[in-house]
């Protein structure tokens, strides 16, 4: 199936995918924290299971045995997020969390409406379906535990998402050239930025080359993880960390408005109280300053009333 926006069956899945979010959020709202947690954590689980399953469905089970297994490693980030997200959630709260919500919902929600890997297959395969439902399950599931309270956000730890997001990067490189030691892949990964390079790993897609979207891109990227005359490649997974943390930070804190305005709206006031407090003690002229004045006794009220009376 390719992408074609012309195709009714384009919009079908993603439109489907948003009516399993609609009505997994309607049947769990009024349930139990634990039956919450149970059903994502079996939706998730079967996420799992289905990634390595699938190897014995077509277009899967007809394929040269390296090639089919190669379609389960860590080759794409979605494919890393499926496999990590089970034992991610069982983790309660923090910045594990976090990045389940901010990447996964960014990552499954892109799959679902640009899909990459399901050329070979027409929109009723099992391979199709199968494709909807892992990256329907990668995105709704981190958001039903927000919306439904099950984790809470903290836009301070909004600078961890990015660089968790590095880090899956250096796991998909760490896999491809796995991939090519033990013969399982046997092109070289680093001649062609489009084979063996998911998430954009080791560069741009080609088809990015001369756009105005990479050109942004570029903005970000320090010269060092560029290609130069001496060495043509992008440095591995770290020529997107400029732009993951300056373009990632702003649009994460976007993504959790919602339910940390009040938070950071506390911040802020606290922030601007402080400064406040800061500049109203240490301001100039506050009092004025008199030599040789007399001091004004300190001592019983008494005492005060007779030097005033004395001083009138």
């Amino acid at each position: 199936m390719t992408v074609d926006f012309s195709d009714p069956y384009y919009y079908l899945f993603p439109l489907l995918s948003g009516a399993f979010f609609a009505v997994l959020y309607f049947a769990l709202r009024r349930r139990s924290a634990r039956t919450q947690n149970i059903v994502l954590f079996c939706l998730l689980a079967a996420n799992f299971a289905l990634h390595f399953l699938k190897l014995l469905f077509p277009p899967y089970a007809e394929r040269d045995p390296a090639d089919a297994l190669q379609s389960i490693t860590a080759e794409n980030v979605c494919a890393v997020n499926t496999m990590i997200f089970p034992f991610l959630f069982l983790k309660k709260g923090g910045a594990l969390r976090d990045y389940m919500f901010y990447v996964g919902t960014l990552s499954g929600i892109a799959a679902c409406w640009l899909p990459m890997s399901i050329e070979e297959c027409t929109p009723f395969d099992f391979d199709c379906m199968r494709y909807y439902f892992c990256h329907t399950v990668l995105w709704a599931v981190p958001m039903l535990m927000v919306v439904l309270r099950l984790h809470r956000l903290d836009y301070r730890r909004i600078i961890f998402a990015p660089l968790l997001y590095i880090l899956v990067l250096a796991v998909i490189v760490f896999n491809e050239v796995a991939l090519v030691a033990f013969g399982l892949d046997s092109s070289k990964y680093l001649l062609s930025v489009d084979h063996g390079n998911g998430g954009m790993a080791f560069g741009p897609y080609s088809d990015l080359e001369g756009t105005g979207v990479l050109d942004f891109l570029l903005l970000f990227v320090p010269k060092i993880f560029t290609p130069t005359a001496e060495n043509p490649y992008y440095a591995p997974a770290l020529w997107q960390l400029g732009p993951a943390v300056i373009i990632g930070c702003p649009l994460g804190f976007l993504m959790c408005l919602y339910w940390e305005g009040a938070h950071f709206a506390s911040d802020v006031r606290t922030l601007c109280g402080g400064i406040y407090a800061f500049f109203t003690r240490y301001r100039f002229g506050r009092k004025a300053i008199k030599f040789g004045a007399k001091r004004r006794p300190r001592g019983s009220r008494r005492a005060r009333r007779k030097y005033c009376a004395k001083k009138s």
